[in-house]
């Protein structure tokens, strides 16, 4: 009990901001990422911006928004075998009735994957058809799933185009991965 009340005391000689000054959570290498994310902006063709699918709101950056709603975007909602089917299609029907490109998937599900690239390839067909080498940027916080959406492309195109993705005219890989951290 004794050890009990002296955490107590610890916890409550702990002030939170009892100076009422500013806190800095946002730590440097996430201001750098966020720069770096705005200055590739201006290259990237499509953005798919990957979001967790059981809070959708939750997992977006918003200090990011404006500038990657004024780009041709795709709201990936991922990890949907952990979400509640009922609650992300509502939040698929939201996503959809403010004009905004959105698909559920599971990062590690070929299906799912092959579901994204077909709406990447819609949303830039008049892009490919001007020019051949266009170039996706993912974008996300944490732990959303990036890496396993990647490494699924990457897989896919592997697949579709055997021994064409070492050759450098067309290669199929992820050159430039952006992530919040």
């Amino acid at each position: 009990m004794r050890g009990l009340t002296r955490a107590g005391k610890r916890a409550s000689e702990m002030a939170f901001n009892a100076g009422g000054g500013a806190i800095n959570w946002f730590p440097g290498h996430m201001a750098a990422a966020s720069r770096a994310i705005r200055d590739r902006l201006k290259l990237a063709d499509l953005v798919i911006e990957v979001r967790d699918a059981r809070i959708p709101l939750s997992s977006a950056n918003e200090d990011l928004q404006p500038v990657l709603s004024a780009k041709r975007r795709i709201l990936a909602l991922n990890k949907k075998d952990l979400a509640n089917p009922n609650i992300m299609n509502m939040w698929l029907d939201h996503f959809q009735s403010c004009k905004q490109d959105c698909i559920s998937l599971n990062a590690h599900s070929s299906n799912s994957i092959n579901q994204l690239l077909g709406l990447v390839e819609l949303k830039l067909r008049e892009a490919i058809l001007k020019e051949p080498t266009l170039l996706v940027m993912v974008v996300g916080v944490p732990n959303v799933g990036k890496s396993a959406l990647i490494n699924s492309i990457h897989r896919i195109a592997n697949s579709r185009f055997p021994g064409m993705t070492n050759i450098a005219e067309t290669s199929v890989k992820p050159t430039l991965c952006c992530r919040y951290y």
